[in-house]
């Protein structure tokens, strides 16, 4: 007898961990690690779950996704830069596998490294299915100048009538060096 309920318990803690490790509804959000301050920080949110995760919602689901300083509790109570609020489209069938992904942007309103707030919902009730506070974006004063630097002498050399000499190449070529350095990769230039 003991014997036996010593077995089923670790048969619990064993089925405990599995279902830890278990994620039926898996995010991934593409997003650059650093930003220019009021220029379009653009993203990618991919969504993917297993047969039957979706199945329990009475309404269509939205990803919610924020630029904030700290994540509160839901994308209500979160103050910040709003980067993404669409309907996942198609819609989760009953039954099935989902994968899909959506695109925004949003312009980010202050300098400082910030958290990516994501939150998969349901509308109406707003009941959370998953959420997501893992990934940062800097948003950069050093990006922000270089890169605005750069966006000048691009539009200097636009200006028609402008001379276009080898030394305005130059210049334009060295700021946009800088502006790749600062900014790395991933930031629009």
């Amino acid at each position: 007898m003991v014997l036996g309920c010593a077995a089923a318990a670790i048969a619990a803690l064993s089925a405990r961990a599995v279902a830890d490790s278990f994620t039926p509804v898996r995010v991934s959000i593409a997003v650059s690690s650093v930003a220019r301050l009021h220029v379009a920080l653009p993203l990618t949110v991919t969504v993917s779950a297993d047969p039957g995760a979706l199945d329990d919602r009475t309404a269509p689901l939205r990803v919610r996704v924020k630029l904030a300083q700290e994540c509160g509790g839901t994308y209500q109570y979160t103050p910040g830069t709003i980067l993404l609020d669409k309907r996942l489209s198609p819609q989760p069938v009953t039954g099935h596998a989902y994968s899909g992904s959506v695109l925004g942007s949003g312009r980010p309103g202050r300098y400082g490294v910030q958290t990516v707030c994501l939150w998969l919902e349901e509308e109406g009730d707003n009941r959370v299915f998953y959420s997501d506070q893992s990934v940062q974006v800097n948003v950069s004063k050093a990006c922000t100048r270089t890169a605005s630097r750069y966006d000048a002498a691009r539009a200097r050399r636009r200006r028609p009538g402008r001379r276009r000499g080898r030394g305005s190449k130059r210049v334009l070529a060295a700021d946009r060096r800088a502006a790749r350095r600062a900014c790395g990769p991933g930031v629009p230039l």
